[in-house]
């Protein structure tokens, strides 16, 4: 089942129009698919039953898609071995989660997102301003609006200070006041999410920082870091000379052609029969420490381009 949602999920993406990556077989790994349309990123992460999303791979998740500048999206079509609801947006660890059919109303019909799930059932937000001046705009008080509801005062005060707001309530607002009034959901991920790490414990990647490079950490990915120059961001993978290397490159060179990035890979042991691996440049690690400045290192990288 996992494999037929995996490619429901990319056929659903295609049609959106957007460009789809390989998916990432390498592991340990935190997403499967990066996509992106226009300036649009999605890093995606597809599971049958959004609960087995753990706590960690949600981070790296979250962190590599601040990388990216993109959002990060968990596809499920199971919410704790119950089915999932078409149209809501649910939460897991600070990382939204949608259907295939709500991911389809989204990137191929251009419906917003604008139901979510908490505690307690399905909410909507709702512009609090526009509600609170069709309220005074129509005369009716927050007591008269609450007893057509058959909820409290307090309710409506809060409704108009922004408060999440029941579906079912939600609805008999728009339909009280015969306006739109529904926010559009933000998917971005949560606020607490650190972009990279400062402290740089690989020494290949200290080396690369040592050049000039803005190199920024990351694990539970086919790449070890994000190396940024003031012109370009490359994801830079590292392994050493074997069969996992290739399959690490191929993945790298997709994702980076995905979201238009550079990339490379650096390999420790120094054998000269081959420059690039599916379009990723091969640099040795003895090639690095020889560098005396960051142009070396992009010169050797034009060259080894494909």
């Amino acid at each position: 089942m996992t494999q037929a949602l995996k490619d429901e999920v990319v056929a659903i993406l295609l049609e959106g129009g957007y460009k789809v990556s390989d998916e990432c077989t390498v592991y340990p790994k935190s997403f499967d698919y990066v996509a992106k349309k226009g300036e649009r990123i999605l890093v995606l992460k597809v599971l049958v039953d959004i609960n087995s999303l753990r706590d960690d791979v949600a981070f790296r998740l979250s962190e590599i898609s601040r990388l990216f500048m993109a959002t990060p999206l968990v596809v499920g079509v199971k919410n704790r071995g119950e089915p999932m609801n078409r149209g809501v947006v649910y939460n897991r660890y600070g990382v939204r989660a949608v259907t295939p059919e709500t991911l389809y109303d989204h990137v191929v019909e251009e419906i917003p997102f604008v139901v979510y799930s908490a505690p307690g059932g399905n909410y909507a937000k709702l512009n609090s301003e526009r509600l609170r001046q069709a309220r005074v705009e129509k005369g009716i008080s927050r007591g008269e609006l609450a007893s057509k509801l058959g909820v409290s005062r307090s309710a409506i005060r809060k409704y108009e200070e922004g408060g999440d707001v029941n579906l079912d309530v939600a609805m008999e607002i728009e339909e009280v006041f015969d306006i739109p009034l529904f926010e559009t959901v933000d998917i971005s991920p949560d606020d607490d999410v650190e972009v990279g790490r400062d402290k740089i414990e690989n020494p290949v990647l200290d080396l690369l920082s040592s050049l000039g490079l803005r190199v920024l950490p990351t694990d539970r990915a086919p790449f070890n870091a994000l190396s940024r120059t003031e012109r370009q961001a490359y994801l830079t993978g590292i392994e050493a000379y074997n069969e996992r290397l290739k399959k690490k490159a191929s993945i790298i060179s997709s994702v980076s052609g995905t979201i238009d990035y550079g990339c490379f890979m650096v390999v420790k042991e120094s054998k000269k029969d081959r420059s690039n691996i599916e379009d990723a440049p091969i640099v040795f690690e003895q090639e690095i420490s020889d560098f005396d400045s960051v142009e070396d290192l992009l010169g050797l990288l034009d060259d080894r381009c494909p």
